[in-house]
Parts: structure tokens; C-alpha cells; sequence
């Protein structure tokens, strides 16, 4: 039987954990649970379709790691689980502002060739809506907005709540979780050969390494460079009276809001590069996510305050995660470094690590191989 430790129970490693545990690996999970974890601070926005411009490559992987949630989800309803958070609201890009339209064909281009090339699943046939139809559609938006783009099938999760049940399940088929800190990679001859932690020394034939934003120093442990650093990612969550029925929206302004049942909104997110290892709250951070979100929806003025989530995301030097065999360790496999995509990508990047590790095919895009150029 395959040894395997994960390492982090974020929402990669729990895909992986899960993934290795249903096709009957020995899979041991260790995660100490720390403070700053970017998977429950997450929004959980599912597109496929960026606002920007995005590698070709990147979009066909999108497109996937949407489509593998609609297989995770129908998988989670026969195994009694309807309790999962997705929900298929849909989106609106928002043009704020006449000057934005010219960005606004773009998406609208980009997002028909894209379905057309790879399917509407998870998106939805892309709509143009004027700011006329836009008004009249969604009035809660802002009255200044000069028009949208309309991706009826895009989604939003709970990434706490998916997290929790890729955890579930890869427990209830074997998996152990163990809540220590993986102190050390312990590497022979080139070959990983297992974790060490505060208590135990734990011999696998394979290692996961999913520890988000506090990987690089695992890395560092078995002489592997990986350049993942933390970005701060602070979110505001509101009470809005109807909040509910809002869809996912974005703008141009790198502002998002999207909704919960209990007419719950949230309101992201910062990207703060110099953060370092801080998951706390900030008031300037705070107060630009409340102009920013203003400009989209002004009732969120009136809104009731809950709380703010921070999460330190593990962010790369060019924007990618690194999902595959860590160059020169073999038996070493990297799924980290997902920025602010990880809800997205990450569950998909998980099954192709167990595949790999399984000796099955998985067809990891180059742009995200651990030894690609930096």
C-alpha cells in the first residue's frame, strides 16, 4: 500500500488527502490548524472567466478546476452531503464607468471564445447587459454603472465548509489527521522518506506538501528553493436586508461582492504583498474594501457589521501555483502557491497530485511545473 503524508488540511491538501484515501493509499494528514490559513478566510468565487487578460493555458485550467467542483459537489450528494455551499448565482462583471466599456468588450470577447472553445459549464452563455437592462435586472447595483457582463452559471462556496467535507470523507475511507506542525522534510539519497514533527517521526513513500503560505520553509528543510511568500488578503463580511439575492459581482476596481443564505455579505479582497507572516486586520485595509464596495453597491452603506476574515494566501513570484514533483527530491510533491485563486484551482490540483502519485495520467499544465523558469 502507497504511504503518503499531506502536508497542510487546507483546501488542497484535504483534495489530495481525499483523492489518495478513496483509491486506497495510507494517508496521514498533519496540520497544527494555525492562524492566517488562506482557505477559510477565502471568498469562494468559481470562474472560469478573469476580468483580465489571462495565459490561454491558465483558462483551459480554470475551466477544469470549475468543472471538477460540479463532479465534487454531485459526489458529495450521493455520499448524503447536501450541505456544501455551492451555489450557482451567477456573475456580473460591472463596468463602473463609461471609460471601463473598452475593458468590458474585452471580457465579453474573451468569455465567448472561451465558453465556445471549452463549454459553458460552470460559467453559463455569456450576455451582454446595458446599463439600461443592467438597472433593471439588478437595481441594488450601482445607478452610475455603465453596463455588464452576465455569466449565469458561475458559482460561490464556502471554502471552510468544502474543507471540511474532502476532510470528512477522507477520514471516513482511512486518512488520519494528525494536529501537530511538520517541523521537518526528512530526505535520503535524494528521495523524501517522511515528516518529522514535535513528536513523531512519520516514514512515508510520498509527501504532499500543501502548506500553503508556510511551505517554502518545508521546502527549504529538504534543500528544495521555493519561492512562496504570504499575502495578506483581508475581507469584510456584512448582514444586507435582501443581500441574499445578490449574484457574484466584480469590477474594475479589484473589488468583489458576492452573497450567503442569512443575507450575509462579503466584500474583498486586499492583496498585500509586504504583509508578511500578520494575519490581523488593519483599518486602512478595512476602508478601502468598504469605498470600493460602495461603488458597486451602495446600500452596503446601511449593512450590519459581522466580521472581518484575513487569510494569508501563498503567493508566487509570477502569479502561478506550483502543482507537481519538487525538482530534485523525488517521492516530494508541491501543490502551494495558488495566490488568490486557491478555491478555485486548488481541489483540482489536489486529484492531479493523487493521480500522479497513483502512477495515473494527469495532465498538469507546464506554466505550473515546479521547475519551470523563474
Amino acid at each position: 500500500m502507497t504511504r503518503v503524508a499531506v502536508i497542510g488540511a487546507g483546501i488542497a491538501g484535504a483534495s489530495a488527502a481525499y483523492h489518495l484515501a478513496d483509491a486506497g493509499a495510507d494517508v496521514v494528514v498533519v496540520d497544527d490548524a494555525r492562524n492566517g490559513r488562506a482557505t477559510s478566510a477565502g471568498a469562494g468565487i468559481l470562474t472560469p472567466v478573469s476580468a483580465r487578460p489571462t495565459d490561454d493555458v491558465k483558462s483551459r485550467f480554470m475551466f477544469e478546476a470549475v468543472r471538477h467542483y460540479l463532479d465534487m459537489i454531485r459526489s458529495f450528494e450521493r455520499a448524503g452531503h447536501d450541505d456544501h455551499s455551492y451555489g450557482a448565482v451567477g456573475q456580473l462583471i460591472l463596468a463602473l464607468e463609461d471609460a471601463q466599456l473598452a475593458d468590458l468588450d474585452g471580457v465579453m470577447q474573451r468569455a465567448e471564445r472561451l465558453t465556445a472553445e471549452y463549454g459553458v459549464a460552470g460559467a453559463g452563455t455569456p450576455y451582454r447587459l446595458p446599463a439600461r437592462e443592467l438597472a433593471a435586472r439588478f437595481p441594488r447595483v450601482s445607478s452610475t454603472a455603465a453596463g455588464a457582463v452576465w455569466l449565469p452559471q458561475v458559482a460561490r462556496i464556502d471554502g471552510h465548509t468544502i474543507r471540511e467535507l474532502l476532510m470528512h470523507l477522507a477520514v471516513e475511507r482511512g486518512a488520519r489527521l494528525i494536529d501537530q506542525s511538520a517541523d521537518a522534510l526528512l530526505t535520503d539519497d535524494g528521495c523524501v522518506r517522511g515528516v518529522r514533527t514535535p513528536e513523531a517521526t512519520l516514514y512515508t513513500d510520498h509527501v504532499v506538501l500543501a502548506g500553503g503560505t508556510w511551505s517554502a520553509g518545508l521546502a527549504a528543510t529538504a534543500g528544495v528553493d521555493l519561492p512562496v511568500y504570504p499575502q495578506r488578503g483581508q475581507i469584510v463580511h456584512l448582514r444586507m436586508p435582501g443581500g441574499s439575492a445578490l449574484p457574484v459581482m466584480s469590477a474594475f476596481n479589484r473589488c468583489y461582492l458576492l452573497s450567503f443564505p442569512g443575507d450575509r455579505v462579503v466584500i474583498g479582497a486586499t492583496r498585500e504583498d509586504d504583509s508578511g507572516f500578520d494575519p490581523h486586520a488593519t483599518v486602512g485595509g478595512i476602508d478601502m474594501l468598504f469605498d470600493r464596495g460602495r461603488a458597486v453597491v451602495p446600500a452596503v452603506q446601511e449593512a450590519q457589521w459581522l466580521e472581518v476574515r484575513v487569510g494569508l494566501r501563498p503567493a508566487s513570484p509570477d502569479g502561478e501555483p506550483f502543482i507537481g514533483p519538487a525538482t530534485g527530491v523525488a517521492g516530494l510533491w508541491l501543490a502551494t502557491g495558488f495566490g488568490p485563486q486557491g478555491l478555485t484551482l486548488a481541489p483540482r490540483a489536489g486529484q492531479l497530485v493523487a493521480a500522479s502519485i497513483l502512477g495515473e495520467s494527469a495532465d498538469i499544465p507546464g506554466i505550473f511545473a515546479p521547475d519551470r523558469p523563474r
